[in-house]
């Protein structure tokens, strides 16, 4: 498979894998073999791994597709990730990758250990790395840490609900998160912490804990000039926080700032996607 065909493809897989898992699934199963060893290559090996595993914890069909993979330097990086958290999925000896890679590789573990229904060894897994990625010298690890962190919350936070243990776990993650990119990030990414922290809380009805920290995320970005879709998003967690809280007035007026915001975002792209937030909201 040639790179001016798979670059297309890998855009659209992107965007449709949310609701097209399996097909998207089984269309890279039907690319393996060709994949080219170059950047869209190893870009398709971590689309398989967030597919096979973050989405559909099938350790068995993400095995299948590494298989065939021809060999190639520019694979390795993406593939040793992916083989690292087949590993730890199954039991077997760990390979020996960089921290970064393992810590990026940790989410799908975790997700895997949650479908499975093993909550507290999903919960043991990604806290125990918390000090080790905390104290470590590469920020592109501390930061891999914290995305994989914010990344369990939010796939908690987006599944079902009515599991107590679930929810401790999202609400763990989120703070994790938070921690996290606080020691790694930049006041964006802390932001967002607090958009994930007051999303979670919200959506578990916890309007007095989900409150401050939506305050904090349309403060932060007031603060610092946030671009219209970055406030826009903003508003939206006020929204959910609000309604949580049972203020509804305060929650139409986030709401109506929202639409005001959408008029000033100029990429059709990020437009698309601030209306049909709004439109769900």
């Amino acid at each position: 498979m040639t790179e001016t065909t798979l670059r297309p493809w890998l855009d659209r897989a992107w965007d449709e894998h949310p609701t097209a898992t399996q097909r998207i699934a089984d269309e890279l199963i039907a690319r393996a073999a060709t994949l080219p060893a170059d950047d869209d290559g190893a870009e398709a090996v971590r689309l398989a791994e967030h597919v096979m595993l973050a989405h559909l914890a099938d350790p068995a069909t993400m095995r299948r597709f590494l298989a065939p993979l021809p060999p190639g330097e520019a694979l390795a990086a993406s593939v040793a990730r992916a083989s690292w958290a087949l590993a730890v999925i199954d039991g077997e000896p760990e390979p020996d990758v960089p921290d970064s890679a393992r810590w990026r590789g940790l989410l799908s573990v975790v997700v895997v250990d949650v479908a499975r229904g093993q909550i507290e060894r999903a919960r043991r897994r990604l806290l125990a790395e918390e000090d080790a990625a905390a104290a470590h010298p590469d920020n592109g690890a501390q930061r891999g840490y914290a995305t994989t962190a914010n990344n369990v919350a939010q796939d908690l936070r987006l599944g079902p609900r009515g599991d107590a243990a679930r929810d401790a776990l999202m609400i763990e993650a989120a703070l994790l998160a938070r921690r996290a990119w606080a020691r790694a990030g930049t006041w964006m990414h802390t932001e967002r912490a607090d958009y994930q922290l007051a999303m979670c809380h919200a959506v578990l009805g916890q309007g007095e804990q989900a409150v401050p920290y939506a305050d904090a995320c349309l403060a932060r970005c007031e603060a610092e000039g946030a671009e219209p879709s970055e406030r826009f998003f903003a508003h939206e967690c006020c929204v959910h926080a609000q309604r949580a809280a049972g203020d509804t007035a305060k929650a139409a007026a986030h709401r109506e700032r929202m639409a005001v915001l959408l008029d000033e975002v100029s990429d059709p792209a990020m437009k698309t996607w601030c209306s049909d937030t709004l439109a769900t909201t």
